[in-house]
């Protein structure tokens, strides 16, 4: 097993933690103080550090799958292409950590502060961040698939290109948020606070903005079609006037009677087809 050291910041010398080691040999160490820790490519699937001070330490390439982090202080820490993957992180404070490529599919992060952290690439596909504070945190590119973020603080979050799709944001906070070319698909904004957010070239559709308020937000290029506008406070009316719904076909009792009766089938176009034209008729001659 590799050296683990931890460092000293009053004499500058490095040291054997026995913390450290104990955490490595029981997976135990709540409450702990493991500040600059070197604990980079451990693996510490199940580890319990809840209400560990785990400030500046080093966890890249970690393994922390279903890891208990219940409170602990992670401001700063770098945990690059770490594995959290199911991983309860409740109320912890991860406020300006490296999470750059992590995988934190499934993970608990209710309540907790990633404030101005870096989830660039991140994988957050079905992860639970109800409540959780990422206000100014980088989301380029991320993985947010059917994750929950109810009553979430986005403000000023990037999230440009990432995927969002099913994901659930309602009563969250995304004012002056970047959404630029995301993936919105039947995302559910229900109750959001979008205000001066920039959507430029997103696609919202079928999106839930069910009480939305978007006042003064850039919606240039995006995709609404099919999106649910009931309600929708400070839409420009040049965007109202470009949202196309999702045509429909009527009816004509052509669903089963146990189908619900507001079903909706999209209406799609036929496609331009020569089988309709009689290339038996003589052509005509022109002079």
């Amino acid at each position: 097993m590799d050296k683990i050291l931890i460092k000293d910041s009053q004499s500058g010398i490095s040291t054997i933690s026995v913390q450290i080691q104990r955490l490595v040999e029981t997976k135990q160490c709540q409450g702990g103080d493991l500040h600059e820790a070197h604990l980079a490519r451990l693996n510490l699937n199940g580890a319990d550090l809840s209400g560990a001070k785990l400030l500046f330490a080093n966890l890249n390439s970690t393994q922390l799958r279903a890891a208990k982090l219940i409170g602990t202080d992670l401001c700063f820490a770098t945990l690059v292409a770490a594995d959290l993957v199911d991983a309860i992180i409740i109320g912890a404070d991860l406020k300006g950590v490296n999470l750059l490529q992590a995988q934190l599919q499934g993970a608990n992060l209710n309540g907790t502060d990633l404030g101005f952290s870096n989830l660039v690439k991140a994988n957050l596909s079905q992860a639970n961040l109800n409540g959780a504070i990422l206000d100014g945190a980088n989301l380029i590119g991320a993985n947010l698939i059917a994750a929950n973020l109810v009553g979430a603080d986005l403000e000023g979050a990037n999230f440009g290109q990432a995927t969002l799709r099913m994901a659930n944001l309602s009563n969250s906070n995304l004012s002056h948020a970047r959404l630029v070319n995301a993936d919105l698909t039947e995302v559910n904004f229900s109750g959001a606070n979008l205000t001066n957010a920039n959507l430029v070239n997103a696609n919202l559709a079928g999106a839930n903005l069910t009480g939305a308020n978007l006042t003064g937000a850039n919606l240039s290029e995006a995709n609404l079609e099919g999106a649910i506008l009931d309600g929708v406070i400070g839409l420009y009316p040049a965007h109202q006037a470009a949202i196309k719904p999702a045509p429909e076909v009527p009816q004509r009792n052509l669903l089963p009677s146990h189908i619900n009766s507001e079903f909706r089938i999209p209406y799609r176009p036929k496609q331009n087809s020569l089988a309709n034209i009689n290339f038996s008729l003589p052509l005509l001659k022109v002079n």
